[in-house]
C-alpha cells in the first residue's frame, strides 16, 4: 500500500473535542506501534484504547500508514525542538548545544524503536520513507545548516557549504552510535557520554571546515 493509494482524509473538524479526539488516537497509536511495530498494529486496538471511532479515525489521518506518519512526525519534532533554541548563546556554543540535544533525542528508547519500525518498512512502503527523509530529516538538516553558517558568519568556520557541512555533521553525530544502538538493544550511553560525544563530533568536523 502506498501514501498515494491510502484512504483520502475528510475535512476535519476544528473544534477543542475534535484536536482532543485526534490527540487521544495519536497517543493510542504511538503506544500500540511502540508495542507491535507497524504490521502488527491494529486499528482496532488503538480505537479500543483511544475510545474513538473508525470514522474519526480516517478523517483525521486517512489509513493505518497516514496514522503511523504522524506519529512519526511528532517524534521528528520532538528532536527539532530539542535543538531550536538557545538564541541568546554564541554561535558556536548553539552548534554544540545542537548537537547534544539532538544526539540526547535520537537515542531516546521511544525514538530508536521507531527507527527499527521505519527500517523494517522502508523496503514495502519506500514512498513513506522518503517522504519523511525529504520533509522532516530535511528540516533538520537545514537547521544544523543554518546553525552553520550563523557560525561561519561570526568568522568561525571557513567554508563556503554550511549544507554539506550539516550533511556531515550529522553523519557524524549518528554514525555507529546510533547504529550500534539499533543492533543492541542492552547498548546504554549515559547524558554526559552522548554529549562528550557531541562535542568530538564538532571537533572533527571544525577541523573538516578550517
Amino acid at each position: 500500500m502506498s501514501i498515494a493509494t491510502a484512504r483520502k482524509k475528510a475535512p476535519v473538524a476544528v473544534s477543542r473535542r475534535g484536536r482532543d479526539r485526534r490527540a487521544d488516537i495519536l497517543k493510542a497509536a504511538r503506544a500500540v506501534f511502540l508495542e507491535r511495530g507497524f504490521l502488527g498494529a491494529s486499528t482496532d486496538e488503538i480505537l479500543a484504547r483511544s475510545g474513538g471511532s473508525k470514522e474519526t479515525l480516517y478523517a483525521h489521518f486517512g489509513s493505518k500508514l497516514g496514522l503511523f506518519s504522524e506519529v512519526v512526525q511528532g517524534e521528528l519534532e520532538m528532536i527539532f525542538t530539542s535543538f531550536a533554541g538557545h538564541a541568546d548563546e554564541a554561535p558556536l556554543d548553539r552548534l554544540r548545544l545542537a548537537g547534544r540535544g539532538f544526539i540526547r533525542q535520537v537515542m531516546r528508547p521511544d525514538a530508536i524503536a521507531i527507527l527499527r519500525i521505519l527500517i523494517a518498512e522502508g523496503v514495502r512502503v519506500p514512498e513513506l520513507t522518503a517522504k519523511l527523509r525529504d520533509e522532516a530529516y530535511g528540516k533538520i538538516m537545514r537547521r544544523f545548516a543554518e546553525l552553520i553558517a550563523n557560525v561561519k558568519a561570526a568568522g568561525e568556520c571557513r567554508s563556503d557549504d554550511p549544507e554539506t557541512l550539516a550533511d556531515i555533521y550529522l553523519d557524524l553525530l549518528q554514525g555507529g552510535t546510533v547504529f550500534r544502538r539499533l543492533l543492541e538493544p542492552d547498548f546504554q550511553m549515559s547524558a554526559r557520554e552522548l554529549d562528550a560525544h557531541a562535542d568530538i563530533c564538532l571537533e572533527r568536523l571544525a577541523r573538516l571546515a578550517r
